[in-house]
């Protein structure tokens, strides 16, 4: 995989959101711990709505209309 392709890869682009929400919950570096619960938990979500509306629209490159981003701000920390 090349660093061109690393944020479209569903994983990766649904890790690097959470990394980003976390970092702004925490004002700062972001825990380890919680920053892989919500990475796990935007796959899961973002699996589920590829299944539901198919591979293309769980695909969209992140910043577009992906379930990757579209839920940025409303998972918040448990």
């Amino acid at each position: 995989m090349n660093e061109e392709d690393l944020l479209d890869d569903l994983f990766h682009g649904c890790a690097f959101a959470a990394f980003l929400e976390q970092a702004t919950i925490e004002g700062g570096w972001p825990d380890p711990e919680a920053t892989r619960i919500r990475a796990y938990r935007r796959y899961e979500e973002a699996l589920t709505s590829r299944s539901r509306y198919g591979s293309s629209h769980a695909r969209s490159a992140p910043g577009g209309a992906s379930p990757v981003t579209s839920h940025a701000l409303e998972i918040q920390t448990e």
